[in-house]
């Protein structure tokens, strides 16, 4: 895994109006939910799509703003904190700001760098704040005409440093000095319980405060460096992990939720990544020293994601101020430390002569050494800025196109060395006026940031037809933790269309993988893993005037699931193992057409399940065996045929009918060998993304997205179309 730029979104036009300095962004904040971010610049608050980049309203605040975040309660609104101490809401849609708080002191005055705390709840339309290391919390309305200021006097009289609120429960979490947390019910302001180390644990207090998605996991950074991790889920709050991640205070927390793992930003700019070990046995718990481990993800190269995606690098390597993390994508913004004051043109100057005296101390001791040893001694400067090793490999990859093959790593290091003694003089000093949105790439979950939801297509030649109408459906689906949600595609509005769990232990983590929707027959496989360990099938079905006669079993084992034929009568199971395969039929098919089509063989009933209930009841499992490990299976409309997916191997379509029986197996033997049968070959380390099919007047197409192509291929599996370009920037990069 590796960081990498999405793109740059561009702030330079809308405050260049009657504004003299080029300013740089000091505040973002991204939406709860929605893939919006809207960033401080100047008096200026702008709002963009993180998907497109496209800015979609700017609003002038009267003032700089300090600390800012999206209502939870509210559309698109931001509560934001500003230099002369208002607090102030901040309406897109309307293009309005009102003030719902003013100091009592009209002189008071804050700078951007101020540590201020703002704390809002999903439950109620209020916002909590208070300055660093004040005795007293207010709270005050997030809306017009709302509640009216109220301080909060706390039973403490302790400095507070730190404000949170849980984003699922009505907590308060006030974080006081020495390393005490108290929670208080948002309500009643009455103390629920307290995060307290015992006396041999020395913290200075919370900088930051993170909450797991799903389990009762609160994440707190103090700052002496120190992580901790509390389970509140018991009645009496325990520390279920903790470790130090070095001497600097930490100043940000937040949890990827798409990649499970914990971003960690220290005072100095340091960004670190760390995951928790699984609890795979519940009634032994990892030990509290272990219960952190680093992350396998490559560090941060800053000038690279500066120069991604069309940006440009700047010199001195800038110090990272802020990130702020999507709560529900896989999407980060990046807040630098201004470089333009007269103070840090001297520093500048200071830190290029001590990099070049770094880097020729390291040039000097590889003389004679190999290439491999000098990149490893460059490696080792680590967040210098001097040199980075992707400019190094793209200056070397240069000069070979060139012809200049002679050029060895060495030449293009003494060459950077005398680049960075010209760059004492001629280093862009205007700050970075745009806002870096980062992700982070995962090779081997390529569509994490796609939500696991039921897509919809426009059909095949739609423009060449006389009528050309498209019905849309009235609703389309996405997964929310435990969720089936619906989103109406006419008023926009999101509802939980079905709860898959009633309950689930508060040990477990699970995540859903993805979803597959029988529009025909109305029924719902969605594919969740458990702890990283376990995989189940749900089974949903839309139709509830059917009444199954199994309607008890609604999980099946298993790693992926696809429907069958093109009534999708059928539906299979890839059980865990990845070569093992389930086959059901639904209630209703026409048993008496399948059979006579392609030797299909009737199934078993399901255990427990009397003779005469076929016409009420899934029937099934009837087992299959794949020769080799398949990775994925896919729905197809073809009679008895699955189409199956081997990464970087082929693309297979299988009949499922009784053939070959192992000796040592009671299913059906699939052959998964290429000799002798039509299928698409894929290219080494190519992965099957996903795959819908269509009907056109020449039969079944199926549209085949991988990580290096898209494809179009007809039933028989002959390509029929297939791009040859790149043509998009998101990840993974289609060409």
């Amino acid at each position: 895994m590796e960081w990498t730029t999405l793109q740059h979104l561009d702030l330079r036009h809308d405050v260049a109006r009657g504004i003299l300095k080029p300013l740089q962004p000091h505040a973002a904040a991204f939406h709860p939910t929605q893939a919006l971010v809207a960033a401080a610049i100047g008096t200026y608050i702008i709002e963009f799509d993180t998907l497109t980049g496209s800015k979609l309203s700017t609003i002038d605040i009267g003032s700089h703003v300090v600390r800012m975040s999206y209502s939870p309660t509210s559309g698109h609104s931001v509560i934001a904190i500003l230099e002369d101490c208002t607090i102030r809401s901040c309406d897109f849609d309307a293009e309005q700001t009102c003030v719902l708080h003013s100091p009592e002191k009209k002189m008071e005055h804050i700078s951007p760098g101020t540590e201020v705390h703002l704390a809002l709840t999903p439950l109620q339309p209020v916002v909590f704040f208070g300055f660093h290391k004040r005795m007293s919390v207010t709270v005050v309305g997030t809306v017009e005409g709302g509640r009216a200021p109220t301080k909060i006097k706390t039973d403490l009289k302790k400095p507070v440093v730190n404000l949170a609120c849980h984003p699922r429960l009505p907590v308060l979490y006030v974080a006081y000095a020495e390393g005490l947390i108290r929670a208080y019910n948002i309500h009643t302001y009455a103390v629920l319980y307290t995060l307290q180390l015992d006396n041999t644990i020395k913290l200075i207090g919370a900088g930051a405060f993170a909450f797991h998605p799903t389990l009762e996991w609160i994440f707190v950074g103090d700052r002496r460096g120190t992580l901790l991790a509390w389970d509140v889920s018991t009645e009496r709050p325990i520390m279920i992990g903790i470790t130090q991640v070095g001497s600097q205070p930490i100043i940000s927390v937040a949890w990827l939720p798409m990649l499970r793992l914990l971003v960690i930003l220290s005072k100095d700019g340091t960004l670190q990544v760390w995951k928790t070990r699984l609890i795979v046995n519940p009634n032994k718990p990892p030990t509290q020293v272990n219960f952190f481990e680093p992350a396998s993800i490559e560090s941060l190269d800053i000038p690279r994601i500066l120069s991604q995606q069309g940006g440009e690098a700047i010199y001195p390597l800038p110090r990272i101020r802020a990130l702020e993390v999507h709560p529900k994508l896989n999407l980060a913004a990046l807040l630098f430390a201004n470089m333009t004051g007269g103070d840090n043109l001297k520093n500048r100057a200071a830190y290029t002569r001590e990099g070049r005296k770094q880097l020729f101390a390291v040039l000097q001791s590889a003389r004679g050494s190999s290439a491999s040893v000098l990149k490893e001694k460059l490696s080792s400067m680590g967040s210098s800025g001097i040199l980075a090793d992707h400019q190094l490999q793209a200056q070397l990859q240069e000069q070979h196109i060139k012809g200049q093959s002679h050029l060895t790593i060495s030449d293009i290091a003494r060459k950077a060395f005398l680049y960075s003694h010209f760059m004492e003089g001629h280093a862009k000093t205007a700050p970075i006026s745009r806002l870096p949105l980062i992700t982070i790439v995962d090779s081997k979950h390529q569509l994490k940031d796609i939500p696991v939801c039921q897509p919809f297509h426009l059909e095949l030649n739609f423009f060449n037809k006389e009528n050309r109408v498209l019905h849309y459906p009235v609703r389309t689906f996405y997964i929310d933790g435990v969720n089936l949600m619906a989103y109406n595609l006419s008023s926009g509005a999101d509802s939980i269309y079905k709860k898959l769990f009633t309950s689930i232990p508060g040990n477990v983590e699970y995540h859903p993988k993805n979803m597959v929707y029988g529009k025909k027959r109305g029924l719902f496989l969605i594919v969740y893993e458990f702890s990283g360990t376990t995989n189940e099938v749900v089974l949903y079905w839309e139709k509830t005037d059917i009444k199954l006669a199994n309607s008890k079993g609604s999980t099946i084992k298993g790693c992926d699931a696809a429907f069958i034929g093109p009534n999708e009568n059928q539906f299979a199971i890839l059980d865990e193992d990845k070569s093992g395969l389930a086959l059901y039929i639904l209630p209703g098919a026409a048993l008496q057409e399948a059979d006579g089509k392609n030797g299909a063989v009737e199934p078993n009933l399901l255990p427990d399940q009397p003779v005469d209930a076929k016409d009420n009841s899934i029937q099934g499992p009837m087992p299959f065996l794949f020769e080799t490990e398949v990775d994925r299976i896919f729905s197809t409309p073809i009679e008895s045929t699955l189409m199956y997916a081997c990464n970087g191997k082929q693309i297979g379509l299988a009949k499922l009918v009784q053939g070959y029986r192992l000796s040592t197996s009671d299913g059906h033997y699939i052959s998964t060998k290429t000799e002798g049968k039509k299928c698409v070959k894929l290219k080494a380390n190519e992965i099957v993304l996903q795959v819908h099919w269509q009907e056109t007047l020449r039969g079944y197409v199926a549209g085949v997205l991988t990580t290096h192509r898209v494809l179009m291929v007809s039933a028989d599996l002959d390509i029929l179309a297939s791009s040859s370009s790149k043509f998009d920037k998101g990840n993974p990069s289609i060409s």
